[in-house]
């Protein structure tokens, strides 16, 4: 008999619980998620976005993948290439051992576009995107405001029912 190997990652609806409800401000706009496997490649993701009009919008997104470690290693080098910029830069990485989440920022001024990719748990890779806002405040602060030692310790369940008795093939 030929079994499906066991999926090895959390399913889109448990990372979406990490995502904020509201933001101050900025009404919710959107909730995405998806859960598949393609290929040798397995990804789980869930999105939020805020926006008012066309001014000012922020997206959350929050990845569980069988490629975790290639993007991890790629957030832990960008962050390390950047540890040496002051703390008021724009740019300055994030490490924040409390919250088991590190990563690194990247603001353009001129397109007032923002964001902010972490690895969180040395697995998750949550990125706080935002338009319209001056600096890279408020996708620090939202990114901040995540539990995402929370989410660090969040571990998938193993393949068959959940914990609200839906099916899974994985």
């Amino acid at each position: 008999m030929n079994t499906p190997a066991t999926f090895p990652c959390v399913h889109f609806e448990a990372l979406q619980r990490f995502l904020p409800e509201t933001l101050e401000g900025l009404p919710r706009a959107r909730d995405a998620g998806s859960t598949g496997r393609y290929g040798d490649v397995s990804v789980s993701e869930a999105e939020r976005s805020y926006s008012r009009g066309e001014e000012r919008e922020v997206k959350v997104r929050i990845v569980d993948t069988s490629l975790g470690d290639k993007l991890g290693q790629a957030i832990l080098a960008a962050a390390e290439e950047a540890r040496e910029r002051e703390q008021d830069d724009p740019t300055a990485p994030i490490f924040w051992k409390d919250k088991e989440a590190v990563g690194f920022v990247r603001y353009d001024a001129a397109s007032t576009l923002a964001e902010a990719s972490l690895l969180v748990g040395n697995r998750y890779v949550v990125a706080v995107s935002s338009r319209g806002f001056p600096g890279t405040v408020e996708v620090r602060r939202v990114a901040h405001d995540i539990d995402l030692q929370g989410l660090a310790r969040l571990e998938p369940s193993p393949g068959g029912e959940d914990a609200r008795g839906k099916e899974h093939p994985w």
